[in-house]
């Protein structure tokens, strides 16, 4: 990997290149969701190369009816410099109304190498000013870096209003003389001014986590008695780790005695009606049968589950509820193999069923897709 400062340098949003069209894409995969009131959707991912690599850019792309058809790149955030990558990206919708895209950007390897990150890498967003706006016309503000480390999962907002960020610099990196300085761990961000400024408040020490910790991609969940529930991907499974101080100190991470899966992304989200939602991998050994669930004890049992999506390949599932509360949960399928992005629009109820019930849901639209990576 070639170490540059440039990795350090803002991206600013754009618009995509001849360089970016669908045609040229193979991998892509990794993606993110959000909605607007007005019933826009928003999705993005990562492609680039045939790898993870220097070679990666994010794309976004727009709906305007429902998730059934798909508007191509509208914009993207594509390093300049040759040797750095932009991944790991999520939208998210903050409680004073506005649009935000994160992304994660770090010195890569060159394409099939898979050496994807620098040890110390950074999270970067921007804001859309006029999301409901033609996409010819849409504003991004300038790219405003948060910390170290990566984020591809949303913000949470605590009951005191704190924004908290899972961003994390990865244990299981090695530590190279450019990043020597750089704590490792899942962190627990914060924004107490409504992202004016952020500061890490707590930080899990992930390595000594039986199995040992990987890629940590970790997400929050307040309970109902106050305390902080972490979830966090590591090699067996999933691990969890509790605050009891709003983020400032943590368990030891321990795995679940609940949760499990196949050393992969997940999502866990609060819903409006108070039962936690988790969109998970239905195995402990292969990236196949997404599933959504739903728990009503705060993630004590889970007992209603929807399958989404079957077959193997499929992961890394994001999602976001609409003010009727309908879920729209997005996830990648044969990232290599076709690159496909497919979007669910579901409700409780199927979840509860066990099977579509709600008019017009839908388990596996597609959004996009690219060409084989080629062999």
């Amino acid at each position: 990997m070639n170490f540059t400062s440039a990795s350090l340098d803002p991206v600013p949003v754009t618009k995509p290149g001849p360089h970016a069209a669908k045609e040229l894409r193979t991998h892509q995969g990794i993606p993110g969701i959000e909605r607007l009131d007005s019933g826009r959707l928003f999705a993005v991912w990562y492609t680039g190369g045939t790898s993870e690599c220097c070679e990666n850019y994010v794309a976004m792309s727009i709906s305007d009816d429902d998730g059934a058809t798909w508007s191509g790149t509208v914009a993207v955030v594509d390093p300049p410099h040759p040797d750095v990558r932009a991944f790991d990206s999520t939208l998210w919708i903050s409680p004073d109304g506005r649009f935000h895209w994160f992304w994660s950007q770090s010195c890569g390897g060159k394409d099939g190498t898979w050496e994807i990150c620098d040890g110390f890498a950074g999270v970067w967003y921007s804001v859309l000013e006029n999301p409901d706006g033609d996409p010819e016309q849409f504003r991004f503000t300038p790219p405003r870096r948060v910390s170290d480390g990566i984020m591809m999962n949303k913000p949470t907002v605590l009951s005191d209003g704190t924004w908290a960020l899972p961003c994390s610099v990865w244990s299981s990196l090695p530590r190279p003389r450019e990043a020597r300085n750089v704590i490792p761990g899942a962190m627990m961000v914060v924004s107490c001014d409504q992202g004016k400024t952020f500061e890490v408040r707590g930080r899990i020490d992930m390595s000594a986590v039986d199995g040992g910790p990987i890629f940590d991609e970790h997400m929050f969940v307040e309970r109902r008695d106050g305390s902080i529930l972490c979830c966090i991907r590591v090699k067996k499974g999933i691990a969890e780790s509790i605050s009891r101080d709003g983020g400032r100190t943590w368990s030891p991470p321990e795995l679940s005695r609940t949760l499990s899966g196949p050393n992969t992304r997940f999502f866990i989200r609060r819903l409006k009606s108070g039962r936690l939602l988790l969109v998970n991998n239905d195995s402990t050994v292969k990236r196949e049968r997404m599933t959504a669930y739903l728990s009503e004890d705060d993630g004590l049992t889970w007992p209603y589950r929807l399958l989404l999506y079957e077959d193997a390949d499929v992961s890394y599932p994001d999602g976001t509820e609409a003010p009727d509360g309908r879920l729209y949960l997005i996830y990648d399928y044969a990232r290599n193999r076709g690159g496909y992005i497919f979007l669910a629009r579901i409700t409780e109820a199927d979840i509860l069923a066990g099977k579509p019930v709600s008019p017009n849901s839908v388990r596996s639209l597609e959004i996009e897709h690219s060409r084989p990576v080629p062999t």
